[in-house]
This record gives structure tokens, C-alpha cells and sequence, in this order.
């Protein structure tokens, strides 16, 4: 193989060869993809939920809300949101997908290990919530920093049940 300029000269079929590598090399670099959808009601009968309400994702991997109906959001527990109480590990970034209508899409990539808490802003109280594990989830914060939170009652059960979910 020689290079000119910025076209590289592969003989015969070495560019097949040589394109595949190359696309395995890059495709290893992306993390995986989770969806979630944003529900009125999910497929238990459940009313405002995210479904799944736990990924377990690994660093580097991107969590994608697709917006199933309308008057959701989904938004990191965290001071930046709103004053929310800080429930994502030590150093990660707020994050916020605002207001969207049915067929929209919002995604997060998540680098930060440890339990990653969010909620939707008008439905928290009826327990629209989620848990987003990305690698050691045990790195915090975990179930002590929930029960302290002042979160309402109905998100902390909710949560609960996630981290032993998670746990199990």
C-alpha cells in the first residue's frame, strides 16, 4: 500500500479488506444505544412512564427518549434542573431534554459511572422516573442519597424499586 496525498492505493482486493477493518475499527468506538420510550401508559397498564425505567449501560453508551405522547420530559436529577437534588454521580453533567411532541427524539450520552436518577418534570409526583446504571452503579449516588432527597414519595418508592431491580 503507498499513500498519495489523502487517497490511499490498495491493490486488488485488499479494499474490501481494508474498508471492512476500517468500519469494525470505528463501530467499536461507539457505545451501544438504549432506548426508552415516554409513555402515557406502558404496556403494564401503568400510567406516565419511561419504558424501561432501568438501563444498564456501559460508559460511553447513549440513552435515546423516543417521545411517545405529549407533555413529557426527561431531565437528569440534578441543581442545574430546575434545584433539583443532586442524584447522579459526582461530576456529570445536567442534562435536559425539554418539552417534546409525539415522534420526537432526545439522547444522552452517559461517561460518568454510577447511578444516573431522572425524572419527568409534571408527572415526578406520579412516579414518572428512571435509572440509568452506566458501569459500576455502586460508585453513588445510591439508594441513601434517593431516600434523603425530598423527592416526592410516590419517585423515591418508584426508585426503590429500580435499585432492587438493579440489585437482584
Amino acid at each position: 500500500m503507498s499513500w498519495e496525498g489523502e487517497v490511499m492505493k490498495v491493490p486488488g482486493k485488499g479494499k474490501v479488506a481494508v474498508l471492512g477493518a476500517l468500519m469494525l475499527g470505528a463501530g467499536s468506538a461507539w457505545g451501544e444505544v438504549h432506548e426508552v420510550e415516554v409513555r402515557n401508559q406502558g404496556s403494564d397498564g401503568q400510567r406516565m412512564v419511561f419504558e424501561p425505567a432501568l438501563v444498564e449501560a456501559a460508559p460511553g453508551d447513549t440513552v435515546r427518549f423516543v417521545f411517545e405522547d405529549m407533555g413529557h420530559n426527561a431531565a437528569a436529577y440534578h441543581p442545574d434542573n430546575r434545584g433539583k437534588p443532586s442524584l447522579v454521580p459526582e461530576g456529570a453533567a445536567a442534562w435536559d431534554s425539554g418539552f417534546k411532541k409525539p415522534g420526537d427524539a432526545f439522547e444522552v450520552t452517559l461517561d460518568t459511572e454510577g447511578a444516573h436518577h431522572y425524572f419527568c418534570l409534571p408527572h415526578e409526583g406520579m412516579a414518572m422516573v428512571g435509572l440509568i446504571a452506566v458501569g459500576d452503579a455502586g460508585q453513588g449516588p445510591g439508594l441513601d442519597a434517593v431516600e434523603d432527597s425530598g423527592i416526592p414519595d410516590a419517585a423515591k418508592a418508584k426508585l426503590r424499586k429500580l435499585h432492587e431491580e438493579l440489585d437482584g
